[in-house]
Formats: structure tokens, C-alpha cells, sequence
């Protein structure tokens, strides 16, 4: 007989808890969630207090039912250990609703290992509604803000689409990061470097210009700037034939400490710069070092604290393990004080940082049993976390002035004169000289001299890991939603990851258009971060959730009835095209737009200016030779073209002639026989098509070598249908035949059962 029954989220969390407490406790796995709000329905009583309406998870009904087993059959305590945050406490709240609980006991531990396991079972607690009401209180904001603004976007941009309360500000900064860079105007800058050494000495040095001699020696004198080329080549030429000696030099020893252990933010920022680790997949290997992984003969172990924290504070017991493994490793010289983060709004300090919950457990000990990215996940916490606790690097650092013509030179030298917490942790390069020893008055070998262009460059679009950076201090989000906030903004489409970096497609710049005009306080970081400390609030008990939610409701429902009346869908004005439905404004990501009421029966579009007004026509004087009317430019969704002003009565468009005109390439068209292959070129770039087009529909494009890839091959087996030849054609399941007048004639597709029994 077991002392209870024990319920966590995850398998490999059980397996890790079943190895500690043997068959004291039934230890189950809830799979996660087990109720959530429905999916097809908002789910939320606004009229009733905002009272949600939860539905088991379709996936989750099997396991609900061995849950169920396995509280009946038990008959000792029912314990509930989801993760310590309002997810898990949700979590452990819906469990013993579902479960019909009557005294269900909540542990919780930063760690899974014996000593904690063994300390939260000593220390039971009841089920935190506080925390469970905070959970709640997001969870319906958010769906009233995806149920209450889908609708409007998809009249206005596209259907499928959404907006949330925290990515539509994740996405703004985005779209606004990309507005700075198109307006971003270069200015040119020189620097000039001389080339120098001692007197006879074979090692040389850079020394930068830094002022004409009569400015003075402050930090004014990074002012001085050298503007364009002209500027450049003057000074140089006054510097010819220049001496240059020693007038100053500077010494002092400056040091540098480690950073703190890391949190949430920081892990991935760290994973996506230096092991290009995605958010989320470093968020999920976390997971699996948190939960416990098979160390042969030791059996499952956590190797890491709790991932989703904001806290940089360690236990007392970690902080004296970590000192006395540093101790007796390297020494008691480089033991160091812990520093303190920066403050970061929002803080909630609920858990300690990421940290190994076995400091002797070094990665190269535990590599064998890692996956690579495992293994390369607990190194990266493992060494900040022994690091935090290391003394500071101390480097010495000379500054070096050096008079030449009218001009006063810089060279900035340092040498590591202890190494500190880089014995444990990657040092970086500084890139400055490595400075001889020089004594003031002394004069120098010249060498050469080094003017330099530069522009400045306009500030870089957001990583992954730079947005999560950007959220955290803004105090938008928290721990547990900074890597699903990217994920959502991407998946929608509003971004797209080129070269590691944020772009915002032209949808998610028409749905931040459209928030940022008729919603701007929700997609206002100040105000997301306002409703972020109120659910703080809620989470300490010193707010009710559901007033939170009613006085976000209110704005919300204010703006979305101004923004109805303000963009009015519909126009009077009778569809051109159809002549039987009117035109509505709409946007997609090739900007507003107004399409035709009866879209998809009725394709008729016409582009808009960004500003939603029609765009004015540029005419050409030559004529339409189809029906005489004057050609015009216009935009398409390929680029400007030259079409007809009839459109849509007349449909021309004037080709160019680069890319329109068939080029012969002298030989026959292998489909039909009668044609002669050409040359042309289409939106997907250069192909090979028959001459006697639509007649003979024969393609293939061109390939890489600039030949024709192989088209389909004709068979000598006439169609049994009009009986012209049959063709082979590969298919997504492989090759088939088929008529080479297809699609005019369906013909034989692949070959029949009945013929492939008969050929047996």
C-alpha cells in the first residue's frame, strides 16, 4: 500500500521523482494542461463576471481517466506537484476540479532532487487561488483580445489571422525597429591611424588620431571628427614628414566581473548568441535537464534548477558548495563576491536562477548521457553559475598619447594580469594593441599612415534573443511567455527569420498599421506592462481578478466600436469587374487595397497608397492597340507594369520585350512532335515551351546550368481516349502516364489493377 497518489505534468518528471521515492507514492503524469477554454467559442461570460467556461482537452481524456483509476484505487493522499508558477498552480487546480478532489495537498520544488523532493513533502500547502486567479485573469484577457479583434482583422487584412495582447506589442517593435532603418541616413566619418614603433624595435602598434594639439586632453575631445574625404587627405598631408614622441602615458588597473547566474531572459539570449540555439528549443532542453535525465547506473536526475524565473538569488546551501568547489579547484584567491543584477521591472523573485543543482557535476562528467545540445545547454549554466561566484578579472590598462605634427595621437593597450572567473568562462577578445613599454618623451619610428571610411550604420534589426531582451526590459511578458511571444508573431506570418534577424512581412505591417491606428493602447508597451504588474498584484493577493479584467474590457470594446465606425468596410461603389457586388476596403501584405464584396466569385482588386487613398494614374501617350485607350503605369504584386486604363473592360498588358519574346533554340517540340522548342521567360524565371502554345501545353524549366531540365517523355502508346501519344510524367508519388493533351483530354493516370494483375 502506497502513502498516496502523486501528480505531475511530465513522464520524464515522474521517472526522476519514482527514482527518489521508490513505492512510497504512485507517481503519474498529467501530460500538462487538462482543461483549457474551448477553441471554436470565446469561452468567457462577460456578463456574468467574466466567468470562464473550461472544457477538457480532447488529447488529454484518456489520461483523465487513469487519473481517475488511480485516485479510486489508491485510497491514500492526493498530492499535486506541477511546476512552481501560475501555470502549474492552474494546472494543480484544474486536476482537482476535473478529479473532484475534496483535500487535495500542493508541493512544490525549484529543483528535483532527494533533498528537496523530501523537504516539499514535508511541507504541504493548499492550492494558491491567488496564483490560480492571476493565471485565469490572462488567460481571459487574452481571449478577449483574440476573440473580440479577429473578426476585424479579417475583414481588414486577411482571414486566419489574430492579434494578442503581448505580441501585438512584440510585434510594433518589430515593425517600428524597420521604420527606423528605412529612414536611416548614413553619415560619413574617417579615422587615421598611424603606424608606429620603437626606435629600431621590430613589433609595431597603432596609435588613432584623436585631436589637434590645442584641444584639450578631456573627454570633449572625442568630438573631434574627421566628416569626408577632403578633410581626411588635408590633415594627412599636413602630417607629412611629421615626427612623433611620447607625451603621455596613463596606467591603471580596471577589472572585470562575471555576470549573475542566469534567468529566463538571459539563458536564451546567451543559447541564441553564442550556440545559436532558437528560444524555444532552449527552453525545451532546459525542460528536459530540469526534469531529469538518465545517468546510467545513478538512474534519472535533475541537473538543473527551475528554468522559468526571473530571480538571479541563489540558496545559502548553493552558494556554499559552489565556494567550496572553487576553493578546493583553484584556490581561495579566486573566490568573489556575488554581484548584483541590474533592476529589471516586473521582478517577482519566486524562485532562484538557473543554476546545476549539483555544482560537483561538471559537464564533462555527465557528457556521455547528454544529447549535443543538452550537453552544451547545462555547460553554458554551469559555467555562469561558477562563475558568478568567482573573483573579478583584473586586467592593467595603459593609455598612451603620442604628439605627431599638429595632431595628438591615441593607443590603448591591456595585458590580463589575472584571469579571475575566466578560468571557468570563454574570454572574449577586446581588440585593442598589446602596447611595449614606452616612457614619456620618447621618440618613435613612423611607418605609414592609415586614413579609413565609415559610415555609420542604422541600429540592427531584432534576433530572436535581442527582442526577448527588448521585452524583459520593458517589463512586457514574463518568464514562462517570453519564447512563446516570438513563436506566435512568427507563425501568424507578421515575421519572417532571414539571416538570424526579425523582418515583419507585409501582413504583420498592415495588422500593426491597423493596431497601432484604432488600438493603440493595446499595442502600447507602457500599458501592456501596467497590466502585467496588476496581475503581479493579483498573484500577492492585493488585487481581485476579475475587476483587472473588466477595466481592460472597457477600453478594449471603445476602441473596437470607434474603429468599426471610423474604417467603414463597405463603399457605394458598384464593382467595375462583376458590375454585381461593391467595393470594400481591405489591406493584405502588399498594402490596403479595395476588392470586390463577392471575393473569391469575384477577384477585382484595386491598390490604395499606404494612406487608403486611390493612387493617381500616370498615362502614357501611346495608345492601347487592343482598344485605344491610353496606357498606364501601375503596381501589381510583381513590381510596376504597363497596362490598359480600360482595366478591367480591357485587359493588356505590354510585355517587355527582354523577357517576352520567344527565343528559338532549334529544336523540336518532344510532346508534339510539331512545334519547335522557344526560349521565355515567366515569373519563376527562364523555361523552354512548345511554339504552337495553348495547342501543345509541353514546358520544362530551365536549370541552374542554363539547360532545359527533362520534361516529360513521350511514349509510343497512343491515348486510348483521343489518341494522341501518352506521356510520362513524375507525380509527388512518382511516375505515371498521362495524355500529352492534358488537361484538354483526362487520359490514363498510372496504370490500372487490373492491368498490372494481367501483366502478372
Amino acid at each position: 500500500m502506497t502513502e498516496g497518489l502523486i501528480i505531475v505534468e511530465s513522464p520524464a518528471k515522474a521517472r526522476t521523482l519514482k527514482r527518489f521515492l521508490g513505492d512510497r507514492f504512485d507517481v503519474r503524469a498529467s501530460m500538462g494542461h487538462v482543461r483549457d477554454l474551448p477553441g471554436k467559442e470565446m469561452g468567457v461570460e462577460v456578463d456574468d463576471g467574466f466567468k470562464p467556461h473550461y472544457e477538457v482537452v480532447e488529447s488529454r481524456r484518456k489520461t483523465i481517466n487513469e487519473l481517475r483509476s488511480a485516485v479510486k484505487g489508491d485510497g491514500g493522499q492526493v498530492i499535486l506537484a506541477s511546476d512552481p508558477d501560475r501555470e502549474g498552480e492552474a494546472i494543480a487546480w484544474h486536476l482537482a476540479e476535473v478529479l473532484k478532489l475534496r483535500d487535495p495537498k500542493r508541493i512544490e520544488f525549484h529543483e528535483i532532487t532527494a533533498d528537496a523532493v523530501r523537504h516539499a513533502l514535508e511541507t504541504p500547502r493548499d492550492i494558491d487561488m491567488k496564483l490560480v486567479n492571476a493565471q485565469q485573469a490572462r488567460r481571459v484577457v487574452d481571449r478577449l483580445v483574440g476573440f473580440r479583434l479577429s473578426p476585424f482583422l479579417w475583414a481588414k487584412v486577411q482571414k486566419g489571422i489574430g492579434a494578442g495582447r503581448v505580441s501585438s506589442v512584440a510585434l510594433r517593435l518589430v515593425v517600428d525597429r524597420e521604420e527606423e532603418i528605412r529612414k536611416f541616413v548614413p553619415v560619413e566619418s574617417w579615422t587615421i591611424d598611424a603606424e608606429l614603433s620603437r626606435r629600431g624595435a621590430e613589433n609595431r602598434f597603432m596609435a588613432r588620431l584623436n585631436r589637434p594639439i590645442g584641444a584639450a586632453g578631456t573627454e570633449a575631445d572625442t568630438k573631434f571628427e574627421v566628416h569626408n574625404e577632403d578633410e581626411a587627405q588635408e590633415i594627412v598631408r599636413k602630417l607629412e614628414g611629421a615626427s612623433y614622441r611620447v607625451i603621455g602615458v596613463e596606467q591603471k588597473r580596471r577589472t572585470k566581473s562575471s555576470n549573475p547566474p542566469y534567468i529566463t531572459s538571459t539563458l536564451q539570449q546567451d543559447a541564441s548568441s553564442r550556440l545559436r540555439m532558437r528560444p524555444r528549443v532552449a527552453m525545451r532542453v532546459a525542460q528536459q535537464l530540469y526534469e531529469g535525465i538518465e545517468l546510467g547506473s545513478e538512474g534519472p536526475a535533475g541537473l538543473i534548477t527551475y528554468m522559468r524565473t526571473d530571480s538571479t538569488r541563489i540558496s545559502a546551501e548553493a552558494e556554499g558548495k559552489v565556494k567550496g568547489w572553487i576553493k578546493e579547484q583553484h584556490g581561495e584567491k579566486y573566490l568573489g563576491t556575488a554581484r548584483a543584477a541590474k533592476a529589471t521591472p516586473g521582478v517577482q523573485d519566486a524562485h532562484e536562477a538557473i543554476r546545476p543543482t549539483d555544482v560537483n557535476r561538471t559537464p564533462e562528467s555527465v557528457r556521455q548521457h547528454l544529447t549535443p545540445d543538452q550537453y552544451k545547454l547545462y555547460d553554458l549554466v554551469w559555467r555562469r553559475f561558477v562563475a558568478s561566484r568567482m573573483a573579478p578579472a583584473v586586467y592593467d590598462q595603459t593609455q598612451v598619447e603620442i604628439e605627431g605634427g599638429e595632431y595628438v595621437f591615441r593607443a590603448n593597450g591591456s595585458v590580463l594580469a589575472f584571469d579571475g572567473f575566466y578560468k571557468v568562462w570563454p574570454r572574449e577578445e577586446n581588440g585593442e594593441n598589446e602596447l611595449p613599454q614606452l616612457t614619456q618623451g620618447e621618440a618613435l619610428d613612423y611607418h605609414g599612415m592609415k586614413p579609413e571610411q565609415h559610415f555609420s550604420q542604422p541600429p540592427p534589426r531584432y534576433s530572436e534573443a535581442t527582442l526577448i531582451r527588448e521585452l524583459e526590459q520593458r517589463g512586457i511578458g514574463r518568464p514562462s511567455t517570453y519564447a512563446p511571444i516570438v513563436e506566435t508573431i512568427k507563425d501568424h506570418g507578421y515575421v519572417e527569420l532571414k539571416d538570424r534577424r526579425l523582418h515583419p512581412t507585409r501582413t504583420g505591417e498592415a495588422v500593426n498599421s491597423i493596431m497601432v491606428d484604432h488600438f493603440k493602447t493595446i499595442a502600447d508597451d507602457d500599458y501592456t506592462a501596467t497590466l502585467e504588474k496588476r496581475l503581479d498584484e493579483v498573484e500577492r493577493g492585493k488585487r481581485e481578478w476579475v475587476p483587472v479584467v473588466k477595466d481592460f474590457y472597457g477600453p478594449l470594446q471603445r476602441m473596437l466600436s470607434a474603429a468599426e465606425e471610423a474604417t467603414p468596410a463597405d463603399t457605394d461603389e458598384e464593382c467595375p469587374l462583376c458590375h454585381e457586388g461593391h467595393l470594400v476596403h481591405k489591406a493584405s501584405r502588399f498594402g490596403p487595397f479595395m476588392g470586390c464584396s463577392r471575393y473569391p466569385k469575384c477577384k477585382f482588386r484595386r491598390a490604395l497608397t499606404p494612406d487608403g487613398e486611390a493612387p493617381q494614374p500616370v498615362l502614357l501617350d501611346e495608345p492601347c492597340p487592343v482598344c485605344g485607350k491610353p496606357l498606364q503605369k501601375r503596381n501589381g504584386r510583381y513590381g510596376e507594369f504597363i497596362g490598359c486604363s480600360g482595366y478591367p473592360d480591357c485587359k493588356y498588358i505590354k510585355r517587355d520585350p527582354a523577357t517576352s519574346e520567344a527565343k528559338p533554340t532549334g529544336e523540336k517540340c518532344p510532346q508534339c512532335g510539331e512545334g519547335q522548342l522557344v526560349e521565355r521567360t515567366g515569373r519563376y524565371g527562364p523555361f523552354v515551351a512548345c511554339s504552337r502554345y495553348p495547342e501543345c501545353k509541353y514546358r520544362a524549366n530551365m536549370g541552374k546550368d542554363g539547360k532545359p531540365r527533362e520534361g516529360p517523355k513521350v511514349l509510343d502508346e497512343p491515348c486510348p481516349i483521343c489518341g494522341k501519344p501518352l506521356v510520362e510524367r513524375r507525380g509527388r508519388f512518382g511516375l505515371f502516364k498521362s495524355c500529352s493533351d492534358y488537361p484538354q483530354c483526362p487520359g490514363p493516370k498510372g496504370v490500372k489493377k487490373s492491368e498490372k494483375a494481367v501483366e502478372a
